[in-house]
C-alpha cells in the first residue's frame, strides 16, 4: 500500500511562502518539479520548514 511522503513547507524572507504535498510515493518529474527551491517573487533560494497547525487547517484552501 502507497504511503504518501509528509508535506514540506517552503519559505522566503521576503514573506512568500508554499506548502507542497504528495498524493502517493511513486514521485513523477511534474512532483519533482514541484520542489523548486528559488523563489519566483525575489530570486532567492527558499527554505525547508515544518508545517505549523494553521498550514494544516488552510492547506488547499488557496
Amino acid at each position: 500500500m502507497p504511503i504518501a511522503p509528509k508535506p514540506i513547507k517552503f519559505v522566503c524572507t521576503c514573506g512568500y511562502s508554499r506548502m507542497v504535498s504528495f498524493k502517493s510515493d511513486c514521485l513523477s518529474g511534474v512532483d519533482l518539479a514541484k520542489l523548486s527551491n528559488i523563489c519566483p517573487r525575489c530570486g532567492k533560494t527558499l527554505q525547508k520548514s515544518t508545517p505549523n497547525l494553521f498550514d494544516w487547517l488552510f492547506r488547499g484552501r488557496s
